[in-house]
């Protein structure tokens, strides 16, 4: 991805897939809120941005909060995801997303489901579905940016979450490992990512978030027509 390079002006909101009409605003690829403020005061940044409906925009506001902070927590330790997590405390010291933090702190569970665990450890559950909407978003709007092709919101898709402390899978390791970043924004976001014709063109993407933690997601072309994609298709109509 090279955000500083000019790109004619979209026709179509990646969003929806319908014809752009106003109004619409800019969404950032990937969102601004992984940039804190005090990242982007001494890095400044020319992020990637695409019109889009401002209502398909919006839509994904309050689940774009809840994935920065519910993955705040596994940033710690990192040049920006420090800084990332001091902004999540500072915002939550001047009254600002209490309700949110505090539903990310409850998050934790010291004794999931009466397991005892060992101590200094602790469980961190978050809402599945609301982290792969985000994910899979920002994987539609690089897709979109490099083919000019809508990815439907609706396309079977999974995302699989690597914390610092849980080392990717095989899989992730022996797909990806051989390629280089293409992400502009190195500390803060990176991906990479690979099509495997042997597997239906599974597309396989990995993207890297304050260099701590790794999200996989994984989705076959559009079109596919392997028995999985076929019957997840037919079972939405």
């Amino acid at each position: 991805m090279n955000a500083t390079t000019p790109i004619a002006r979209p026709t179509l909101c990646y969003l929806c897939g319908k014809s752009l009409s106003e109004p619409t605003n800019v969404d950032h690829v990937p969102p601004k809120q992984l940039y804190v403020q005090e990242i982007r005061k001494k890095h400044p940044l020319n992020l990637l941005t695409i019109e889009v409906h401002t209502d398909c925009n919006k839509s994904f506001q309050h689940d774009e909060d809840y994935f920065v902070n519910t993955l705040a927590p596994f940033a710690q330790g990192s040049y920006a995801g420090s800084a990332l997590l001091r902004d999540v405390f500072t915002k939550h010291a001047e009254g600002k997303k209490r309700g949110l933090v505090q539903k990310v702190l409850n998050e934790f569970d010291h004794r999931p489901s009466g397991i005892i665990i060992p101590p200094g450890q602790v469980v961190k559950r978050f809402e599945g579905a609301r982290v792969h909407r985000v994910a899979w978003k920002i994987v539609r709007g690089l897709y979109f940016h490099e083919t000019g092709q809508v990815l439907p919101e609706d396309t079977p898709s999974s995302t699989e979450v690597f914390a610092p402390d849980r080392p990717p899978s095989a899989g992730f390791s022996l797909v990806l490992a051989d390629l280089d970043g293409e992400g502009d924004y190195p500390g803060v976001f990176d991906y990479k990512h690979r099509v495997i014709s042997e597997a239906n063109n599974l597309n396989y993407w990995g993207m890297l978030f304050w260099d701590r933690v790794i999200l996989a997601v994984a989705f076959h072309d559009p079109a596919c027509g392997c028995d999985h994609c076929v019957k997840v298709r037919a079972a939405r109509t």
